[in-house]
């Protein structure tokens, strides 16, 4: 990764254009840093440049005319995002799945309760992205073509075969469309390696950025010694120069030509240690007397690697005069995207749970629950005291835990309506169906998706953040 793209991660700009919209850019501000970003101030053409989104506050036409000198595509631009002055509607303009844009849509959507409008065909149909996944699991894509070729057979409800270098967690399951195999002759396949060698035409190779490579070399040597050297190392070792995270080194030779040189080669940021932390680096390695003399640590490539990351590839080994080694960071790679919020309501016996059990199928959901009894009963104990106040933060507190809860299972949310007929004798009955008439209206406000369910036939009430 280069310092550029470094310095883009996190980092926004909003912009507005009249009173009304700056009011809620200040907002959106607001919302971003508690979110954890960056707002920064820039012209669109430097923001465009260097950060990682801009959300227009006004009119589509007046964004899509600001960005339109600097646009090349989806796996360069950053998040494009235009929001309406009131905050009703919130849209995704540009690279919504590499770039973020769907995923700080719903964001800024939940934080402002503005509708989201989505229009990715992966995210329309619930099909799995590979560009999501690759840029959740910070994986690169070595064929733009090939990505696109997998999206359009998902879409069309074709199978492409999954194969994966680094095992996937126990409890981890293949979103619909993809089987566990490697690509068969003239089909498409997805392939997670840091391999160096190419793979077949049919097979997408995502590679994981996950090794460090650690350098150590004699004062003023040849540039293009060094380079090759190191390349040749890293076909040695069968590991793609793609998958390199970062290259270390001790202090020395933090302006040695030859090393800034490999750095910039390999697009990639460097860490330089002093010899009192590269001594301090827990583990055994091969020492030379003379390099201590030379700098204070027996050894530099192999303690260098090692401190950046834990898994030892290849300790200190030796190419035309250089040294190198590799060592990795931990990985399991994970299709848990952050998946929509859904809400499915109805009356009993109204096909909720049959519903869910579709979405299941299609992959939409990883599963579904009914909202547990203990909720409502709290919620219920929190209305009889008849204290408003404490009511409200204890309907905000089961919200939050409901809606993140599900977020983070992936899980659809039951909640059956008990509204109709006869006003109940009891007060406590009475102050349930309260209950429960307040929490669905928290918990549709909350979530992405609304599905009323009503003689068996599902009604998309909101969808995506969107009332339809």
């Amino acid at each position: 990764m280069t310092e550029a793209k470094r310095n883009r991660e996190r980092e926004t700009a909003v912009y507005a254009y009249t009173e009304r919209g700056r009011e809620l850019a200040a907002r959106i501000e607001e919302l971003l840093r508690e979110a954890g970003y960056r707002c920064i101030r820039a012209e669109v053409g430097e923001a465009f440049a260097r950060s990682e989104a801009l959300v227009f506050v006004g009119a589509s036409g007046i964004a899509v005319r600001k960005i339109a000198p600097f646009v090349k595509d989806k796996f360069q631009d950053p998040a494009v995002l235009c929001i309406d002055e009131y905050g009703r509607f919130v849209i995704p303009l540009l690279s919504g799945h590499v770039g973020g844009a769907n995923e700080l849509a719903r964001l800024i959507g939940r934080q402002l309760g503005a509708a989201v409008a989505i229009s990715t065909a992966t995210d329309l149909n619930g099909r799995f992205a590979v560009d999501v996944f690759a840029k959740k699991n910070g994986l690169a894509i070595m064929s733009r073509e090939n990505a696109k070729r997998i999206s359009a057979a998902l879409l069309r409800g074709e199978t492409v075969a999954f194969e994966s270098a680094f095992p996937l967690g126990e409890d981890e399951k293949l979103p619909a469309g993809l089987y566990a195999g490697k690509a068969e002759e003239g089909r498409l396949g997805i392939r997670v390696s840091a391999a160096a060698e190419i793979p077949p035409d049919t097979c997408l190779q995502l590679i994981p950025k996950i090794y460090a490579l650690g350098v150590g070399c004699r004062r003023n040597t040849p540039v293009e010694l060094l380079k090759h050297a190191a390349l040749r190392f890293l076909k040695e070792q069968n590991i793609s120069k793609d998958a390199l995270f970062m290259l270390a080194s001790i202090d020395l030779k933090r302006d040695e030509p030859a090393v800034r040189a490999l750095a910039s080669h390999l697009e990639l940021p460097t860490r330089f240690f002093t010899a009192e932390e590269l001594a301090a680096v827990p583990g055994e390695f091969e020492t030379s007397e003379f390099v201590h003399k030379t700098t204070g640590v027996g050894a530099v490539s192999a303690r260098a690697a090692a401190a950046c990351a834990p898994i030892k590839i290849a300790g200190k080994t030796v190419v035309d005069g250089a040294t190198f080694a590799l060592y990795r960071k931990e990985f399991t790679p994970t299709f848990r995207t952050e998946r929509p919020f859904v809400l499915i309501a109805g009356a009993r016996y109204q096909g909720k749970r049959r519903f869910a059990e579709r979405l299941c199928r299609e992959g939409h959901i990883a599963g579904f629950r009914a909202v547990p009894d203990e909720v409502l009963e709290a919620l219920t104990d929190a209305l009889l005291r008849e204290e408003r106040a404490a009511f409200e933060a204890e309907l905000s507190r089961w919200v939050c835990s409901l809606a993140e809860g599900a977020r983070n299972r992936g899980e659809a949310l039951l909640l059956s309506s008990i509204g109709g007929g006869l006003v109940p004798i009891t007060r406590r009955e009475r102050a349930l169906r309260d209950a429960v008439g307040r929490l669905q209206c928290a918990l549709a406000a909350a979530a992405d998706e609304v599905y009323l369910l009503e003689l068996g036939l599902a009604r998309a009430l909101k969808k995506f953040g969107e009332s339809v």
